[in-house]
């Protein structure tokens, strides 16, 4: 909990896949600086973003994206986004919380639990 209230100090929606823009892997790069400096950070993957946590992917946003849930930081993905690319839950990295209702969900960690918010 931030100190006025907020579970998530900084929270970003990407909803570009990681090799349609680079904004994407800055996200991934602000959010290891926001971590190393005491601050909490969560991810809503919707549209193409989904692709940001598909396994076995030869990009180097995968590996951060793996590294930001190691120190913490909460990602959550669209189950609508995954099922219409058609990636299997099983093919998703470990850690991520998956959302049956993608537009409830963010409309309230964005209105409620998120301090500020970025999206690309």
């Amino acid at each position: 909990m931030t100190k006025d209230g907020y579970e998530i100090d900084l929270g970003f929606i990407i909803t570009k896949a990681p090799l349609e823009s680079s904004l994407g892997e800055g996200f991934l790069s602000l959010a290891h600086h926001a971590i190393n400096n005491g601050k909490t950070v969560g991810f809503f993957l919707i549209s193409d973003g989904v692709w940001f946590v598909k396994k076995n992917q030869k990009n180097t946003a995968i590996n951060k994206l793996k590294n930001l849930i190691e120190k913490g930081a909460i990602i959550t993905v669209s189950k609508d986004n995954l099922d219409a690319a058609g990636i299997e839950t099983t093919d998703i990295l470990e850690g991520i919380t998956i959302s049956e209702k993608p537009y409830q969900d963010l409309v309230a960690l964005v209105m409620e639990k998120w301090r500020r918010v970025m999206t690309i």
